[in-house]
Protein backbone atom coordinates (compact mmCIF):
# COMPACT_ATOMS: atom_id res chain seq x y z
CA UNK A 1 0.00 0.00 0.00
CA UNK A 2 2.78 2.31 0.60
CA UNK A 3 4.70 1.88 -2.42
CA UNK A 4 1.22 2.98 -4.03
CA UNK A 5 1.07 5.67 -2.16
CA UNK A 6 4.46 6.87 -3.50
CA UNK A 7 3.87 6.24 -7.00
CA UNK A 8 0.50 8.02 -6.81
CA UNK A 9 1.74 10.76 -4.90
CA UNK A 10 4.74 10.84 -8.04
CA UNK A 11 1.79 10.62 -10.56
CA UNK A 12 -0.52 13.26 -9.34
CA UNK A 13 3.07 15.56 -9.19
CA UNK A 14 3.55 15.12 -12.39
CA UNK A 15 -0.50 15.74 -13.63
CA UNK A 16 0.41 19.02 -11.65
CA UNK A 17 3.38 19.67 -13.45
CA UNK A 18 2.06 19.04 -16.92
CA UNK A 19 -1.21 20.24 -16.52
CA UNK A 20 1.10 23.94 -15.53
CA UNK A 21 3.08 24.04 -18.58
CA UNK A 22 -0.23 23.96 -20.23
CA UNK A 23 0.22 20.31 -22.02
CA UNK A 24 -3.34 19.46 -20.92
CA UNK A 25 -3.79 15.64 -20.80
CA UNK A 26 -6.36 12.77 -20.82
CA UNK A 27 -7.78 11.03 -17.41
CA UNK A 28 -6.47 7.47 -17.27
CA UNK A 29 -9.26 6.18 -19.22
CA UNK A 30 -8.74 4.65 -22.93
CA UNK A 31 -10.36 7.54 -24.28
CA UNK A 32 -10.17 10.90 -26.93
CA UNK A 33 -11.25 13.41 -23.89
CA UNK A 34 -14.86 13.14 -24.80
CA UNK A 35 -17.77 10.94 -24.17
CA UNK A 36 -17.32 9.50 -28.06
CA UNK A 37 -19.59 6.26 -27.06
CA UNK A 38 -17.03 5.30 -24.17
CA UNK A 39 -19.02 7.00 -21.33
CA UNK A 40 -15.99 8.34 -19.76
CA UNK A 41 -16.24 12.41 -19.71
CA UNK A 42 -12.57 13.84 -19.03
CA UNK A 43 -13.86 17.54 -20.71
CA UNK A 44 -13.47 20.81 -18.96
CA UNK A 45 -17.82 21.26 -18.83
CA UNK A 46 -17.42 17.62 -17.12
CA UNK A 47 -14.73 18.57 -14.71
CA UNK A 48 -16.31 18.34 -10.59
CA UNK A 49 -14.70 20.32 -7.71
CA UNK A 50 -12.22 18.80 -6.19
CA UNK A 51 -13.25 16.52 -2.82
CA UNK A 52 -13.27 18.66 0.51
CA UNK A 53 -10.23 17.20 3.12
CA UNK A 54 -13.82 16.32 5.05
CA UNK A 55 -14.73 14.02 2.29
CA UNK A 56 -11.55 12.30 2.03
CA UNK A 57 -11.07 11.95 5.69
CA UNK A 58 -14.76 10.51 6.20
CA UNK A 59 -14.32 8.26 2.58
CA UNK A 60 -16.26 5.36 3.63
CA UNK A 61 -13.66 2.30 2.72
CA UNK A 62 -14.94 -1.25 2.19
CA UNK A 63 -13.23 -4.30 2.51
CA UNK A 64 -12.17 -5.31 -1.59
CA UNK A 65 -13.03 -8.16 -2.79
CA UNK A 66 -9.66 -10.70 -2.53
CA UNK A 67 -7.54 -11.70 -5.51
CA UNK A 68 -7.17 -15.10 -6.43
CA UNK A 69 -9.65 -17.08 -8.04
CA UNK A 70 -12.04 -14.53 -7.98
CA UNK A 71 -9.62 -12.14 -9.87
CA UNK A 72 -9.93 -14.07 -13.24
CA UNK A 73 -13.67 -14.10 -12.48
CA UNK A 74 -15.23 -11.24 -15.20
CA UNK A 75 -16.69 -7.93 -14.08
CA UNK A 76 -20.25 -8.96 -13.21
CA UNK A 77 -21.91 -5.34 -11.65
CA UNK A 78 -25.79 -5.86 -11.32
CA UNK A 79 -28.20 -2.26 -12.45
CA UNK A 80 -28.19 0.74 -10.29
CA UNK A 81 -24.75 -0.18 -9.31
CA UNK A 82 -20.81 1.33 -10.47
CA UNK A 83 -18.13 -1.56 -10.38
CA UNK A 84 -14.52 -1.81 -11.02
CA UNK A 85 -11.59 -4.38 -10.93
CA UNK A 86 -8.20 -3.56 -11.34
CA UNK A 87 -5.39 -5.98 -12.49
CA UNK A 88 -4.40 -6.65 -9.18
CA UNK A 89 -7.82 -8.58 -8.36
CA UNK A 90 -9.58 -5.93 -6.32
CA UNK A 91 -12.81 -4.87 -7.02
CA UNK A 92 -15.64 -2.45 -6.12
CA UNK A 93 -18.97 -2.69 -6.40
CA UNK A 94 -20.90 0.49 -4.97
CA UNK A 95 -24.36 2.05 -5.20
CA UNK A 96 -25.38 4.66 -2.90
CA UNK A 97 -25.70 8.39 -4.08
CA UNK A 98 -23.55 10.98 -2.66
CA UNK A 99 -21.03 9.18 -0.61
CA UNK A 100 -17.73 9.84 -1.15
CA UNK A 101 -15.23 5.48 -1.29
CA UNK A 102 -12.13 5.09 -1.26
CA UNK A 103 -11.33 2.33 -3.45
CA UNK A 104 -9.79 -0.65 -2.71
CA UNK A 105 -5.70 -0.51 -3.72
CA UNK A 106 -6.71 -1.16 -7.06
CA UNK A 107 -3.19 -0.89 -9.75
CA UNK A 108 -2.52 -1.41 -13.19
CA UNK A 109 -5.44 -1.37 -16.09
CA UNK A 110 -8.87 -2.86 -14.87
CA UNK A 111 -12.39 -2.76 -16.02
CA UNK A 112 -14.91 -0.27 -15.58
CA UNK A 113 -18.25 -0.57 -15.86
CA UNK A 114 -21.64 2.04 -14.46
CA UNK A 115 -24.58 -0.07 -14.90
CA UNK A 116 -26.24 2.80 -12.71
CA UNK A 117 -29.90 4.39 -14.23
CA UNK A 118 -29.18 5.64 -17.75
CA UNK A 119 -27.42 9.23 -17.33
CA UNK A 120 -26.23 8.72 -13.52
CA UNK A 121 -22.76 10.05 -13.64
CA UNK A 122 -19.77 8.80 -11.23
CA UNK A 123 -17.02 10.64 -10.62
CA UNK A 124 -13.26 9.44 -9.93
CA UNK A 125 -10.38 11.54 -8.19
CA UNK A 126 -6.68 10.72 -7.22
CA UNK A 127 -4.89 10.96 -4.14
CA UNK A 128 -5.42 14.70 -3.40
CA UNK A 129 -9.03 14.59 -4.10
CA UNK A 130 -8.45 16.04 -7.81
CA UNK A 131 -11.47 15.08 -10.10
CA UNK A 132 -10.02 12.92 -13.05
CA UNK A 133 -12.70 11.60 -14.81
CA UNK A 134 -16.60 10.99 -14.64
CA UNK A 135 -18.43 8.07 -16.39
CA UNK A 136 -22.16 8.59 -17.51
CA UNK A 137 -24.37 5.77 -17.52
CA UNK A 138 -24.91 2.87 -19.00
CA UNK A 139 -20.93 2.60 -20.11
CA UNK A 140 -18.09 0.26 -19.68
CA UNK A 141 -14.42 1.39 -20.28
CA UNK A 142 -10.93 0.13 -19.28
CA UNK A 143 -9.11 2.55 -16.82
CA UNK A 144 -5.68 2.94 -15.25
CA UNK A 145 -6.41 2.25 -11.58
CA UNK A 146 -3.34 3.09 -9.54
CA UNK A 147 -3.73 6.77 -9.32
CA UNK A 148 -7.40 6.43 -8.94
CA UNK A 149 -8.24 6.54 -4.91
CA UNK A 150 -11.84 8.13 -4.38
CA UNK A 151 -15.22 7.54 -6.54
CA UNK A 152 -18.54 9.25 -5.84
CA UNK A 153 -21.28 6.51 -6.93
CA UNK A 154 -23.60 9.27 -8.46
Amino acid sequence: MTLRKVGAALFAAAAIAVSTVGLGGTAAAHTDGSSGGTGILTSENARQPSLTAVQMRNAVELEAAGSGASAAASLNCAYYHVCGKGANGNRFDYTTCNTTYTLPNLVGWGSLHNNQTPGTRAHFYDVNGAWMFSIDAPARNDVFWTPVWYVIAC
